[in-house]
């Protein structure tokens, strides 16, 4: 059986997941060809070695057409850089809002595989469900507008490509580093980890990471909530590759 151990040792966002995913092997072309399913427009990608604290690894980007680079831009810390999802007010500022309808709509539409739909689907699911809980709306109600932008939508589906590809059966984790302090939202200042990124680690263990910066994003939480079968130290294994985002 082939596993996949996420040390999230400093936090996860979907950026840092794809950077892992590349540098464990999944060919970016590839992955770029089958995203082209989506009929998703207005990016381009890229995934450039980078070194934090002397490390080299793997930093994976979303650049939006109007020359932004959707959520990804804000760096918080010596060894990582996180996508801010919930930091932008009307859709990242690119006015892609959608609702969970339109974008599980679109990913169905896709030539994706069903797998691949199945569990892209779930992640944007469980974020509505959490910001529908955490805003007092219906989750079909509530729409993208921090989420749901472009980014957002290549980071979740090309997450579930990466694992596809990888021929990976089981996903164990390590309990989840949070940072703490407070973060500029659209809806105001709010307190780390933010309200959706708490509701969607319900049942999780988590750990503190000891800094003051956003270490889990609610893409990042809503990947782990979908994909991690168990949380524990790392399983018996022969390593096969490591990679870095």
């Amino acid at each position: 059986m082939k596993t996949l151990y996420l040390d999230i040792f400093s936090g996860i966002s979907g950026d840092m997941f794809l950077g892992a995913m590349v540098d464990l092997g999944v060919d970016f072309d590839a992955l770029e060809a089958e995203l082209k399913k989506l009929k998703l427009e207005g990016y381009t990608l890229s995934a450039n070695r980078r070194q934090k604290c002397a490390i080299d690894g793997v930093k994976f980007d979303v650049h939006l057409a109007d020359g932004g680079e959707g959520d990804h831009s804000h760096s918080h810390s010596h060894d990582h850089e996180h996508s801010h999802e919930h930091s932008h007010g009307d859709g990242a500022g690119h006015g892609h809002s959608r609702n969970f309808a339109q974008i599980s709509e679109m990913i169905h539409a896709s030539a994706l595989s069903d797998w691949v739909k199945e569990k892209s689907v779930a992640v944007f699911q469980r974020v509505a469900n959490a910001e529908g809980k955490i805003h007092g709306l219906p989750p079909f109600e509530v729409h993208f507008h921090e989420v749901g932008a472009v980014d957002a939508i290549v980071d979740v589906t090309a997450a579930a490509i990466g694992v596809d590809r990888l021929g990976i059966q089981r996903i164990t984790s390590s309990p989840v580093a949070l940072g703490h302090g407070f973060i500029g939202g659209s809806h105001g200042r709010l307190p780390l980890p933010a309200p959706a990124t708490l509701e969607l680690l319900k049942g999780i263990p988590t750990v503190p990471a000891n800094v003051e910066w956003e270490t889990v994003t609610p893409t990042g939480a809503a990947i782990l909530r979908t994909l991690v079968d168990d949380y524990a130290p790392m399983p018996a294994m022969t390593v096969e590759a490591v990679g870095l985002g």
